[in-house]
């Protein structure tokens, strides 16, 4: 049995599987008597989960094994050599159309078996609804692995390999944009992220089933959404620090279609793990937190949706696809309809604790924080969409630049992050000024001396970078940066303040020392103290990115080839040293620009930014610019390569990001807070 039988056979028996245990669920959900039925359904999620892992597993031998029979090998196969190359084989597996979607299916079935384990020995009918979700679909997925352009296990026409070596006969290899470390983590996040996001979609639903709309499904789900979340959070970041560093645009968010597939999910997530605290603690927010749940998960699909229908034009875009237009467009329909029709016929049961008086409270807050994500992903996917709009729709048939993203999402980020950060020093249900002000007044202060700092760099770090040629609103421009970087001072000095403050309470309570306190505190109160360094993150974020986009300047130049020309850039001067060419060990030719790098006559470093000719490629005369950093505390200077031009000039771009390390900070603290708050909690209803 060849290969692409085998691999197809897998699917065909996990799909067999899957569709089983939904079989089995559903008798059980309709009958509500049958416990064998019940547990046939767990058993065949297993079955499904191991027929899937096979067929994962199959591929990855191919790519470790270099066999070219297969299509998506051919195609997809690493070129690096050396002690680490098989880690750019295991990427393979993910890096293109149908291996990725095989890899999706492949972590959305150990969710399933996740759920499927935990409950089997537990009669609970609203877990057991939730699994046959989950396996539908895992279901929809598996079949979309065997329409042609999906399906990892296609046969490469026998005419393009050597029958007697097996070696491939055309220029075929992975992007070597692709053949880097990022590659290696930066999807497997961001799928991880998409597959356990359909868990709380899958128990949402169930809710609405079964009518069990109290909060058992959220208390089951919502440890599994916070490490969803965020492990997209971590995709997201990865994949801008992959495009900050490996390639020449310069930058690392460029308001692509694809990179926005991957924010809309993560915005909804951010107004559903807060509506899950409203539903798990105050009963409230139910109708919101199914929506949200749906929204989330119908955001997912569009990511996909986006990458494969072909509907919107994208850089990171796979080949058109009919079938998968339809199929992906029919489910996301769907999920949404059903979810909207399910609200409406549940809706008396979806009556809690939703009305609050004051709109200066925490569910006040909430309820901000829930319309402010749902109206920027609704936002931003309109936007993406617009090209593919009709005409007579307000944007339709255009295509948004990055400008249009930037006027819209700054002030709506900053005015996020204020609700945000006020949050948590607010009261349920609201109180009176005195109560708030008690408690709001020493972190003011502590963001007046915080906002002083910031402002500060701004004069100084920022300003000497603007490019005034950069918008036609320059007073606007500034206004915005001053406002965001006071609202990032309260977002720093609030849960800085709330650490020291419950810190000396339990010290003096308990009779502790600080750091004992302290310690107790991040460990014991997990979500919350997750939750205060999360908020911290986005403060440190959202000062790198005003000083990251609103503040870059750009020089673009070409110099001659010969010791001693200079590039002038600010204060800067980049002396050239020279070119050298090599051929790798892989065959792939290397040409790298040295430039000297002084500061008012001292040296500051040395940049070598690098062009890469892959030899597997030379026929269509691909290549690949590696850029060149030299980081700071307060910018990065950033360098690229762009080769010699007809006059045989150097050609070479230089860019200034101020404050480029606090998003990579910001990113940081924001993971660790995420991680304390997804911990496992030591009660055994914790998902």
């Amino acid at each position: 049995m060849d290969l692409s039988t085998l691999g197809n056979l897998l699917l065909a028996l996990a799909s067999i599987s899957a569709l089983g245990s939904i079989a089995a669920i559903a008798f059980t959900s309709f009958t509500g008597k049958s416990d064998t039925s019940r547990v046939t359904g767990h058993v065949l999620t297993f079955v499904s989960t191991a027929f899937t892992s096979l067929a994962t597993f199959l591929l990855l031998t191919a790519f470790l094994g270099e066999n070219f029979k297969l299509e998506y090998v051919a195609y997809n196969h690493p070129t690096i050599v050396g002690p680490w190359s098989w880690l750019y084989k295991v990427s393979g597996v993910w890096a293109g159309r149908e291996g990725s979607l095989l890899f999706w299916a492949w972590l959305l079935s150990l969710f399933a078996a996740w759920i499927a384990y935990r409950f089997l020995a537990k009669r609970d009918r609203l877990a057991t609804t939730a699994l046959g979700i989950m396996n539908f679909v895992q279901l929809f997925f598996l079949t979309a692995l065997f329409i042609p352009l999906n399906n990892p296990f296609k046969l490469l026409p026998p005419e393009y390999l050597d029958p007697n070596t097996g070696q491939l006969l055309i220029q075929a290899a992975m992007n070597p944009l692709l053949q880097t470390w990022a590659m290696i983590a930066h999807p497997p996040t961001l799928f991880l992220g998409y597959a356990g996001l359909t868990v709380p979609f899958a128990f949402a639903m169930a809710a609405l089933f079964t009518g069990d709309t109290s909060k058992h499904w959220v208390q089951i789900s919502d440890r599994i959404t916070v490490f969803s979340w965020l492990m997209l959070g971590i995709g997201i970041g990865l994949g801008a620090v992959w495009a900050y560093i490996e390639l020449a645009f310069g930058g690392y968010w460029a308001w692509d279609p694809v990179e926005n597939a991957s924010l809309l999910p993560w915005l909804t997530g951010v107004g559903l793990l807060h509506s899950m605290t409203v539903y798990r603690k105050r009963d409230g927010f139910r109708a919101w937190t199914i929506f949200m749940a749906a929204a989330t998960f119908v955001f997912v699909l569009l990511g996909t949706f986006i990458t494969r229908s072909g509907i919107v034009s994208s850089v990171h875009a796979f080949q058109e696809d009919p079938l998968s237009f339809w199929l992906f467009l029919s489910m996301m329909v769907g999920s949404l309809g059903v979810a909207l029709v399910g609200i409406w016929f549940r809706r008396d049961k979806l009556r809690g604790n939703d009305t609050f008086d004051r709109l200066f409270s925490k569910e006040g807050s909430y309820y901000f924080n829930n319309v402010i994500m749902l109206v920027a992903a609704v936002m931003v996917a309109y936007l993406t969409l617009s090209q593919a709009l009709p005409k007579w729709l307000p944007g339709g048939g255009q295509v948004f630049g990055a400008a249009t993203y930037d006027i819209l999402a700054r002030p709506v980020g900053i005015f996020y992050i204020l609700v945000m950060s006020v949050c948590p020093i607010l009261s349920w249900g609201g109180a009176g000024w005195n109560a708030f002000w008690s408690r709001a007044k020493w972190p003011i202060f502590g963001a007046a001396g915080v906002g002083a700092v910031l402002l500060t760099i701004w004069a100084f770090a920022m300003m000497p970078y603007y490019n005034p040629t950069a918008t036609s609103m320059p007073l606007l421009n500034h206004t915005v940066a001053i406002v965001g970087l006071l609202v990032a001072s309260l977002s720093i000095s609030l849960p800085i303040y709330l650490f020291i403050d419950g810190t000396l309470k339990r010290s003096a309570a308990k009779g502790e020392s600080f750091g004992k306190a302290l310690f107790n505190i991040l460990t014991k109160a997990r979500s919350q103290s997750g939750g205060y360094l999360t908020h911290l993150g986005m403060g440190i974020i959202l000062v790198g990115l005003i000083g990251s986009t609103m503040y870059v300047r750009t020089y673009e130049t070409a110099i001659p080839q010969t010791p001693g020309a200079k590039i002038e850039a600010g204060a800067y001067t980049f002396n050239f040293g020279g070119i050298e060419e090599i051929t790798k060990a892989n065959g792939d030719g290397q040409v790298t620009a040295i430039l000297n790098v002084t500061l008012n006559g001292k040296p500051a470093g040395t940049v070598k930014p690098r062009i890469i000719y892959p030899k597997q490629l030379e026929q269509e005369g691909s290549s690949t610019q590696k850029v060149s950093l030299i980081q700071q505390p307060l910018k990065d200077i950033f360098v690229s390569f762009s080769g010699v031009d007809q006059a045989e000039n150097a050609v070479f771009t230089v860019k200034f990001f101020p404050m480029q390390w606090w998003v990579w900070a910001g990113f940081i603290m924001t993971i660790l807070g995420s991680a304390l708050a997804s911990w496992p909690k030591r009660s055994p209803k914790a998902a």
